[in-house]
């Protein structure tokens, strides 16, 4: 089964092409702003480092948020445009799982936390001992000072949010979180093939138009019209 992965949600964005769960090409970039122009080129090179063809793919894989709201729009575009016009089916994963889906099969439990800005972080907390992280709290979109109500045991921490707010962490929320620095703070591309490829092999695919992104909250812009402030961080 062949796969490209779409993953543009946050700050680093990438293709990859995978086949039969091997990462045969990828490329990535964390310049956030440069995703739409990037993801084209990227796809060209992966394609012909690989010597394949668009339509040798069986399925186009999407990441689906949250994170940016203007680039989890240019993977979506371009994987539903792909599968339309190749009538192939398309998987979406979102970003938290992805974070956490390098630590499944380890038992231990992980929270994936990006930046949502205004002193907020997008949450997802995962059972692991699965093939695949299984939600045992979130998606949601919390305060950074309720982490310390949410978290009450060890567990692996990854994601932007971390770095971007490690500094008013608690002392004793800090004591249970364990990091690995082998593993990316933001979503790969070759994470969403991988397990997008162990989906599809379950039947587990939608078409182009069934795709819904995972925002969770507004825009800023909806949030500034409606007067919602930043949230302090004590």
């Amino acid at each position: 089964m062949k796969i490209l992965a779409l993953e543009s949600s946050t700050q680093v964005g990438g293709v990859a092409i995978i086949q039969d769960a091997q990462v045969l090409a990828q490329r990535s970039s964390n310049e956030s702003r440069s995703h739409s122009e990037n993801i084209h080129p990227f796809i060209q090179q992966c394609l012909q480092e690989t010597g394949m063809h668009l339509s040798d793919m069986d399925v186009f894989a999407v990441g689906q948020g949250p994170g940016s709201f203007t680039g989890i729009r240019v993977a979506a575009n371009v994987g539903k445009s792909f599968a339309y016009s190749f009538n192939k089916p398309l998987v979406s994963i979102d970003s938290l799982t992805l974070l956490a889906g390098p630590y499944a099969g380890q038992g231990k439990p992980v929270l994936s936390i990006i930046n949502a800005h205004k002193n907020m972080v997008y949450l997802g907390y995962f059972e692991t001992s699965g093939p695949e992280p299984i939600y045992l709290k979130g998606p949601l979109a919390v305060p950074v000072r309720e982490l310390k109500d949410l978290i009450q045991e060890q567990c692996w921490v990854v994601g932007d949010g971390f770095s971007a707010f490690e500094p008013y962490f608690p002392e004793d929320l800090k004591k249970l979180f364990q990091r690995d620095s082998k593993i990316s703070d933001y979503p790969q591309a070759a994470t969403l093939g991988l397990m997008a490829e162990a989906r599809a092999k379950k039947g587990q695919t939608l078409d182009w138009k069934s795709f819904i992104p995972l925002y969770i909250r507004a825009s800023e812009a909806e949030e500034t019209k409606k007067g919602i402030l930043i949230s302090p961080l004590k």
